[in-house]
């Protein structure tokens, strides 16, 4: 046999296998992004996150009039240590004064600062925490779907490419399980809200 034939014969052989194993592939596609954005949890967490933010804002409203009322006070103690209409010995009780505020003054400004950091980083991870567990929530249905299914590949229509270019170029309308996800997602979360011991042993 010449190696031409055999070339035909070795890519009849993978083309006819191709086309076998093309057969058997069932694909659907998801808009994750969607999903996400649309699945009632997704909306509780918004609702915790800014719960959260506000009682965080209102303590650092709270430290921020601290620190304007001690600024007051050192500014009225520095100006009274230069007035040179008090004895000098109480400019300087003035001026002590003035430098004990001073340092207060710093402190607090650090306490604030400090504060701003650590309810930052806390509302990060409190965000991080709650959105991989809706994620990985949707996964599942997207999973569970696609076993009952027979899917055997499900794509993310929201996934870009390092070009900025969606991931699915192309797909026929009927191959989207968006909608019927967003459905089971929030059928299922509206149920565990309704009767969260049960959910607690669905998750066991």
């Amino acid at each position: 046999m010449t190696m031409k034939r055999i070339a035909a014969a070795l890519m009849l052989a993978f083309g006819l296998a191709a086309g076998v194993h093309a057969a058997e592939v069932k694909i659907a596609v998801i808009d994750m992004q969607k999903a996400f954005e649309e699945y009632e949890k997704t909306k509780t967490i918004e609702i915790k996150l800014t719960q959260q933010m506000e009682v965080f804002r209102e303590y650092s409203n709270q430290l921020q009039q601290q620190y304007q009322n001690m600024r007051k006070q050192y500014e009225s103690a520095r100006d009274d240590s230069q007035n040179i209409a008090l004895s000098g010995a109480e400019r300087e009780n003035k001026r002590l004064k003035a430098q004990q505020l001073y340092e207060s003054l710093q402190l607090k400004q650090q306490e604030m600062n400090s504060y701003s950091e650590s309810r930052k980083e806390q509302i990060r991870e409190m965000y991080t925490k709650l959105r991989d567990e809706a994620v990985d929530e949707i996964r599942k249905a997207v999973h569970n779907k696609a076993v009952l299914e027979g899917y055997t590949i499900v794509l993310d229509k929201s996934g870009e490419s390092l070009n900025n270019v969606g991931v699915v170029i192309y797909f026929q309308p009927n191959l989207d399980i968006t909608e019927s996800i967003i459905q089971d997602l929030n059928r299922g979360y509206r149920k565990n809200a309704k009767d969260p011991a049960g959910a607690a042993a669905d998750d066991k």
